[in-house]
């Protein structure tokens, strides 16, 4: 279902259903926070729920899961508050009254992988010579050109995960209909599409905090980075039908002076400020 479907459905939802009484849930049972794949992989989830407990004693389960995912959970009340990175969908349910509080937490970038050279006068140098680059639209228009001839595969990420929105939107501005066999679709979370990329010597976009993070990328290397639409941005929003007390607690934490401290902190190159 298209994001435009999407939102379409939502809205055509909350017309003709009663409004849904906020479920409340005690303090004594765990915050539950939805996070965007990227955030697990790359160890900043980890790095925020160590950080939360040390400085507030409150308990988080973190679940991890595709962005679109976890706002499909979050608007139905089965999470307390999600982080993703998904800004089309998050406005979106945000204009509908189906999610409030969103706020900005933190800032990234994208960047287009590939299969180089590992060694020899040609290290580092990619077959389509997409090395060095700095159009991403471009550089997967070549990708879908070369694997129409059988020379390049491309691994897709996850359905409604920030790094699929990513990709359709990019594809999009090049022109160009990603389908046919050198388009393969990924088994899982963001350093699962990863690792699936160097087995398969295929390319692949990634957040760069998965990257940074992964042992399972050998045959890779970032070819296209530095585009300004390959920002990445993520945000924490709260969910309309769910109340726990501790839900405002975490998202002011999250965004005053010691969040932010520990966001510029997190593993991954994350940053703090919304202009990064």
């Amino acid at each position: 279902m298209t994001v435009h479907r999407r939102l379409l459905l939502a809205a055509s939802l909350a017309a003709v259903l009663p409004a849904q009484a906020q479920q409340r849930r005690p303090q004594t049972v765990p915050l539950l926070v939805g996070v965007a794949t990227a955030l697990s992989d790359s160890g900043f989830a980890r790095h925020v729920r160590a950080a939360l407990a040390r400085d507030t004693g409150l308990a988080v389960t973190m679940t991890p899961g595709a962005s679109g995912k976890l706002l499909d959970l979050l608007e139905r009340g089965e999470l307390d508050v999600a982080i993703t990175h998904a800004p089309e969908i998050e406005a979106g349910l945000e204009k509908e009254g189906l999610i409030h509080d969103r706020r900005f937490i933190a800032a990234n970038r994208f960047v287009l992988a590939g299969p180089v050279a590992t060694q020899g006068k040609e290290r580092g140098k990619d077959p389509l010579g997409l090395a060095g680059g700095t159009d991403a639209a471009a550089a997967l228009a070549r990708i879908a050109e070369a694997g129409a001839q059988g020379q390049a595969r491309f691994v897709s990420a996850v359905d409604g995960s920030g790094a699929q929105l990513k990709e359709a939107a990019l594809f999009r501005t090049a022109g160009v209909v990603p389908q046919g066999p050198w388009l393969l679709k990924s088994a899982g979370g963001a350093g699962e599409t990863l690792a699936q990329a160097a087995a398969q010597g295929a390319y692949v976009l990634v957040d760069r905090g998965t990257w940074l993070a992964s042992k399972q990328r050998a045959g890779l290397g970032v070819l296209v980075q530095d585009d300004p639409r390959l920002a990445d941005r993520f945000h924490a929003m709260r969910s309309f039908r769910s109340h726990h007390p501790a839900a405002r607690m975490f998202v002011d934490w999250l965004t005053g002076p010691a969040g932010r401290r520990v966001v510029a902190r997190a593993p991954g190159g994350y940053s703090a400020s919304r202009g990064a």
